[in-house]
């Protein structure tokens, strides 16, 4: 009947009222500030609202409703009153706790002043209202406060606004410092909420430049020329590199006024300084023996003045300077000057030699061991003269004296292309092993950027596109910004990016570019062609994206693509005709491990890299085909870098069992039983003869023997070889990834490893101690988990 009927109604209504009398906001206290609250746990009012409008619409649809509908409408009401109330708090929170920690820093307030104070007003309204809402918590009676939704949302405006002028702020530092560009909105607010404090800027000034870790204010560096360190210097004396090399920056360089300018003041001192080092270098070099002069510059430098006298040797030997009147003979001649240099530079690295002397050192015999090979092909080719294309196709260094007068500066040359070298500080950073291909590549790339284009390397993975191109970039010694490219980056990202490359006139390499979105390539195209013709024309200003910069002609964009994967869009034709394209194919792994053996004093690289690849090859084809199985460049590098570990741990070994140990140690944890036979057997067949001693891990396998056994597991052989595996490969590589069926045991011997090496370093202070963070992927987004 119709009263029953109402009565249900009635009833309905009754229980929304009733769950409203009691339903209050959580709070949480904002940064353990004790007076200072945020909402919190709003997930359970937003589902008893929801379901409340739901009952509520159930209740006006009824036929029954005459009787109520006037309480019925009025509940209706003040839900959708909070409903709205709540919506616009949460905007307002959402700003104001981004914004709360930049504008409580006064440097920020000092140079926002009308910001500070539109921000601060609103602090003041939002920390009151929530001040009364835990006095009483009680969600209907802040949802139906008249006037309290209008609070928000003005506030919510003004917060827009702050952040616009906020922004509006930093694009104008990033202008004043285009290497700011480079840097997060979050990491540049960091520096300039610490403008008084200079040497606040220290953990992000490696963002800015690629090979400064620190720079030294006075007494940081053992080379500093003062001793002391006080926190509150503002002179700067020199840098300092991630491998602890010092370089000088001079006197009265002085780290006052904006960030910003003093900044600019460093990176161009730093250029100056590099210049006047390389000058003092060249003198040195004619006045000293080779391997005493190599140890007392940085290592930058030394590969500089060596590639400058290399050059000037060979074209001395072209004009007959060497042997009168014979070229080919000259050549001949500077080539066993160049071996016999060589050879005096292994038996340094044989020797004693600091970390830092040892890395300089790899480098430069990297890039000399090469320099041979040029002069190899020459005499094969009885090359006569400098014109010749075998010799231009080379980068060739020369000192000019006219540039940059009294000082002079260096030009480099290929085929057509002349640069000058742009002196950005590398610091004593590792050298690519340069083989024929790469050479073609470097031609291709100077070539693309004497026409002004940019450079497309397009290859399979691990054939080293990213790395020629970082590589070149140390080669001409520009900076060179690396950007990992996903298909979640817009125009927006890219524009900013592409403002700082511009100005600052860096290198970026966009690594796996085609991943972008079509829609996204062709605004990139558009923002790239604007920067290509502002070139072009030799502008000195010019407008992008509605804001007028200033431009820096040597800028450069290199893109690498692996063709044909799934998720990976063609290029755009507006997008292709901005860049060459640069073929990698497959490097050539025996010339890359003998180069890279032979510069850490292997006495026979050679054969040895023969040996690693045709180990290679034959596991290729023989073992069985797992997803988890590389034998690229990637596993090369690992195993080379291996066998120099062990080299620099026992000089004195046989070298097979040098490389032998290195090929198993980072093999052998990732084959499958079935396949450790066959490899066992392809290892046996290269390096016959030769036995492994066994490694002893004494103390280490008494620990997780002891430790296995607590856990409540059985000592198998197996289970133990797996955790010395594990610990070898944890001492080889960064990250790692165990791969086996569930209930296999691995992470119950990551757990078993991590508590032994814990233990042994808190009983007898060997090894390190494991702290252990577990995640569940599974359990949060991909945008969360990066």
């Amino acid at each position: 009947t119709e009263a029953t009927q109402e009565g249900v109604l009635e009833e309905m209504l009754g229980k929304v009222k009733a769950v409203w009398v009691n339903a209050e906001f959580g709070l949480a206290n904002f940064k353990d500030q004790k007076d200072v609250f945020i909402l919190s746990g709003v997930d359970e009012v937003q589902a008893i609202l929801d379901e409340s409008m739901v009952t509520m619409g159930t209740i006006l649809s009824s036929r029954y409703v005459a009787g109520i509908r006037t309480e019925v409408e009025k509940m209706e009401t003040a839900l959708k009153a909070t409903q709205n109330v709540l919506d616009e708090w949460l905007a307002v929170q959402k700003n104001w706790m981004y914004l709360e920690p930049i504008f409580s820093a006064p440097d920020i307030q000092r140079q926002l002043p009308t910001e500070a104070k539109m921000f601060l007003d609103v602090d003041k309204g939002l920390k009151n209202v929530v001040r009364k809402v835990s006095e009483n918590p009680n969600c209907l009676r802040i949802g139906t406060q008249p006037g309290q939704a209008e609070t928000f949302i003005a506030w919510n405006e003004i917060l827009d606004k702050t952040q616009k002028q906020l922004e509006a702020y930093l694009e104008f530092k990033c202008m004043a410092f285009p290497r700011f560009y480079f840097l997060s909105n979050d990491e540049l607010l960091e520096i300039l909420a610490q403008t008084r404090n200079v040497q606040a800027v220290q953990p992000h000034i490696s963002k800015c430049f690629d090979a400064i870790k620190n720079i030294d204010f006075g007494g940081q560096h053992k080379q500093s020329p003062v001793k002391i360190f006080d926190e509150n210097s503002v002179d700067i004396y020199g840098l300092i590199s991630p491998e602890n090399e010092y370089i000088t920056m001079g006197k009265h360089l002085k780290a006052r006024g904006e960030v910003e300018n003093w900044l600019m003041a460093l990176e161009r001192r730093m250029v100056e300084s590099l210049r006047a080092l390389s000058k003092e270098s060249l003198v040195d070099y004619q006045n000293r023996v080779r391997h005493e002069w190599v140890l007392d510059h940085a290592g930058q430098i030394i590969i500089l003045t060596s590639q400058i006298e290399w050059c000037k040797g060979v074209e001395s030997a072209f004009d007959g300077q060497l042997v009168p009147g014979n070229p080919v003979e000259g050549v001949k001649k500077w080539y066993d000057q160049t071996v016999a240099f060589l050879a005096h530079f292994v038996a340094l690295v044989r020797g004693e030699l600091t970390k830092l002397q040892r890395g300089a050192m790899v480098a430069l015999i990297t890039i000399d061991v090469h320099n041979r090979d040029i002069i190899e092909y020459l005499i094969e080719d009885a090359t006569d003269n400098k014109f010749d294309f075998n010799w231009q196709m080379r980068i060739r260094y020369y000192w000019d004296d006219s540039l940059f007068a009294p000082v002079g500066d260096c030009k480099i040359q290929q085929v057509t292309a002349e640069f000058v070298f742009a002196h950005e500080y590398l610091g004593a950073s590792f050298r690519l092993v340069i083989t024929p291909l790469s050479d073609r590549c470097y031609m291709t790339l100077t070539g693309a950027l004497e026409l002004q284009l940019g450079g497309a390397p397009a290859g399979p993975a691990g054939t080293g596109k990213t790395e020629t191109t970082k590589d070149l970039a140390k080669a001409l010694a520009k900076q060179c910004v690396v950007f990992n490219c996903s298909d979640g980056l817009d125009y927006l990202a890219m524009g900013k990016f592409f403002k700082g490359l511009a100005s600052s006139g860096a290198w970026a390499c966009f690594d796996e570019f085609n991943r972008i979105n079509i829609e996204v390539l062709s605004v990139i195209a558009q923002q790239l062609l604007t920067i290509n013709q502002a070139i072009i024309n030799k502008l000195e200003r010019f407008v992008f994206e509605g804001v007028e910069i200033s431009l820096n002609p040597e800028n450069a964009s290199f893109i690498t693509m692996n063709p044909g994967y799934a998720g990976r869009t063609e290029l755009p034709d507006n997008l292709k005709v901005l860049f060459r394209p640069v073929a990698c194919m497959v490097p050539n792994y025996a010339l890359i491990g003998e180069i890279r053996l032979f510069s850490f004093g292997f006495e026979r690289p050679r054969e040895l890299a023969e040996k690693m690849v045709n180990c290679f090859k034959l596991s290729s084809e023989q073992l069985s085909a797992q997803d988890h199985y590389d034998f690229g460049m990637r596993a090369v590098n690992t195993v080379i870098s291996a066998a120099g570990l062990n080299k620099r741990k026992t000089p004195d070994s046989d070298e097979a069992i040098l490389m032998l140990r290195a090929l198993k140690d980072s093999n052998i944890p990732k084959f499958l039983t079935d396949d450790i036979v066959l490899f066992s057997g392809i290892i046996s067949d290269l390096f016959p003869g030769v036995d492994l001693p066994e490694a002893d891990y004494g103390s280490l396998m008494e620990m997780m023997k002891v430790c296995t056994l607590e856990m409540g597991l059985q000592v198998v052989p197996t289970f133990m070889q797996k955790g010395i595996e594990l610990f070898d490969v944890t001492v080889l590589r960064h990250g790692l990834m165990t791969v086996g069926p569930t209930g296999g045991g691995k992470t119950c011997v990551k757990d078993m490893l991590a508590k032994s090496l814990s233990r042994l370093k808190a009983e007898t202070k060997e090894y390190w101690e494991v702290k252990q963070l577990v995640m569940n992927p599974k359990s949060i987004t991909m945008g969360q988990l990066y």
